[in-house]
């Protein structure tokens, strides 16, 4: 199963290209919520591997639409490409990637991931 889609680059280096399309079950790490100052709205921001790049959605509705690609929310801003996590600190309730990035766990949803750590 494979679904597509469209983004624009959060910082531009000078050979990259502003737009890319990705993979989302191949390609993305997690998403998190930029929220420029003094606003309450949320900016996408998929963290992939091939930069960061902005979609606009809401996260409720990237849980519900990539359930089926492996996507789970660990937390009230992310929602995380499963099979994605490369370790887990669960001391620190984060889930680290092949990059070097890294998000929140809540407790709560601990045990969506316990498979990965035990």
């Amino acid at each position: 199963m494979t679904a597509r889609i469209f983004c624009v680059r959060v910082k531009k280096q000078d050979d990259e290209h502003d737009y890319m399309e990705f993979d989302l079950v191949n390609d993305v790490f997690f998403v998190s919520i930029y929220r420029p100052k003094k606003t309450g709205d949320g900016i996408f921001v998929l963290h992939t591997k091939y930069g960061e790049y902005h979609w606009v959605n809401t996260l409720e509705g990237a849980k519900k639409l990539w359930k089926d690609y492996g996507f789970a929310a660990l937390d009230s801003v992310n929602v995380v490409n499963l099979s994605k996590i490369c370790r887990v600190d669960s001391d620190k309730m984060k889930v680290f990637f092949e990059d070097g990035s890294s998000t929140t766990v809540s407790q709560k949803r601990m045990g969506l991931i316990a498979h990965l750590w035990k």
